[in-house]
């Protein structure tokens, strides 16, 4: 009798590694289908996004009955943690593969070989206004080639972010920020620099008027960020240089680190990079049914509401970070995984000096094909040891719409310590 048992379990066992296997054999990731202007169903004049592919199925359901039959294959560590801190709550979507970003084709004008790394990484120089590194080669192009990817050129918007309790309860923020991009072909760029922006908290009220002006340049060696904070209990403007690495905003509960906003941004210098190559992930892409759904929809308690999301297969180029010997930073060991498409990164995990997995990050994207513009629709951070996750520059149907491209530029005189603090007021 435990022999026929122990026959059975082993059939049951080859027979999903089979279906997982045929599964990566069988499903081939198409030809990209970029979307390069507004669909029939947009409006421009409300803050909505209709999903280009209303009429897809979900084509697989991962759950906790058979994630372990793509543990080897299409998901990834913090993928499968989440799996098994959440079996009861945790799934992933999957539909097909669509290839719908796409950037203004002037980029792609512009983009027709690699920029030049410099200072160690530091820095780029060469190309201005493209993609940099359109064929990349090493771990820092693709790092790069995120940070720069086109993102707007004359910003202003607001947007909420959220720190979600085990138990439900919840801590809601808010802020306002006004950018101007450089790296784009629409700006001249002589100044050497990626971009300025302002940001202020406009809720909870004990914060509010808080402000903060940074000035990124395209290299961290030979001009480091510069950064100045406005407190309105002194009513003063003070430079701030430790807005960098991992300094931890106390509006993030130390969730996350300063140089996680956007994924990642900075200085690269305390890392040694290393490419783990292209490989098929699953990842969350295409969200425009979870920017759809209200917000009180989305947040529950561990993670956000796994029934909006959509998961397709995408090839991704993954690098690996590690803490230099005689380094300081409190994530001495990062997986990133850059979309080959779009360069977004996608997801992230971050390890602690035992390489415990600590979090899980995931950034889903859509298509803002007004833009056309791929970004995130928000920045999700689950901090696996204290069941805490953080949702910020939340993108929704909910918020007034991000303007990406003013009529009027900002004026580069608003970007200094004294515009600062009228911003601020």
């Amino acid at each position: 009798m435990i022999y026929k048992i122990i026959i059975f379990l082993t059939n049951i066992f080859l027979a999903n590694l089979v279906y997982a296997e045929n599964y990566i054999e069988n499903y081939e990731i198409k030809d990209r289908q970029p979307i390069n202007e507004p669909i029939g169903s947009y409006d421009p004049e409300i803050n909505s996004y209709p999903d280009p592919y209303p009429d897809d199925k979900i084509l697989l359901v991962i759950d906790k009955d058979n994630f372990n039959q793509f543990a080897e294959t299409i998901l990834t560590p913090g993928q499968l943690e989440m799996f098994k801190l959440y079996p009861e709550t945790f799934k992933m979507n999957v539909y097909e593969s669509r290839r719908s970003c796409s950037v203004p084709p002037e980029v792609y004008q512009l983009t027709k070989e690699n920029a030049l790394l410099i200072d160690e990484g530091e820095g780029v120089k060469g190309v201005v206004g493209s993609i940099p590194f359109p064929n990349p080669s090493e771990a820092l192009h693709h790092v790069w080639n995120h940070i720069l990817r086109y993102r707007g050129v004359e910003i202003f918007g607001s947007s909420p972010f959220y720190i979600i309790n085990p138990d439900g309860s919840r801590t809601y923020g808010a802020g306002e920020a006004i950018a101007k991009n450089f790296w784009n072909p629409f700006t001249k760029n002589d100044k050497g620099l990626q971009g300025m922006i302002m940001i202020k908290v406009t809720h909870p009220p004990r914060l509010a008027d808080a402000s903060a002006l940074i000035i990124e340049s395209l290299n961290a060696f030979e001009t480091p960020r510069r950064s100045w904070v406005y407190n309105p209990g002194t009513r003063r403007v003070r430079r701030a240089p430790d807005i960098a690495y991992d300094y931890k905003p106390s509006a993030s509960q130390g969730i996350t680190t300063a140089d996680q906003s956007g994924g990642f941004n900075g200085a690269k210098d305390r890392y040694d990079w290393k490419s783990l190559g292209v490989q098929k992930r699953l990842m969350p892409y295409n969200a425009y049914k979870f920017h759809e759904t209200p917000i009180e929809d989305i947040l529950q308690p561990y993670h956000v509401n796994q029934d909006f999301l959509r998961y397709e297969l995408v090839n991704v180029n993954v690098v690996q970070a590690d803490l230099k010997s005689g380094k300081r930073h409190i994530i001495p060991h990062r997986t990133m995984y850059f979309d080959l498409d779009s360069h977004n990164m996608l997801s992230e995990e971050t390890y602690d000096g035992e390489k415990v997995l600590q979090t899980y990050r995931e950034f889903p994207l859509i298509n803002f094909y007004d833009q056309p513009m791929c970004l995130s629709i928000h920045e999700a951070t689950y901090d696996l040891t204290t069941k805490r996750y953080e949702l910020s520059s939340v993108r929704s149907i909910d918020i007034p719409k991000i303007q990406w491209r003013l009529e009027v530029p900002h004026e580069e005189r608003m970007f200094t310590p004294e515009g600062l603090k009228r911003f601020a007021r």
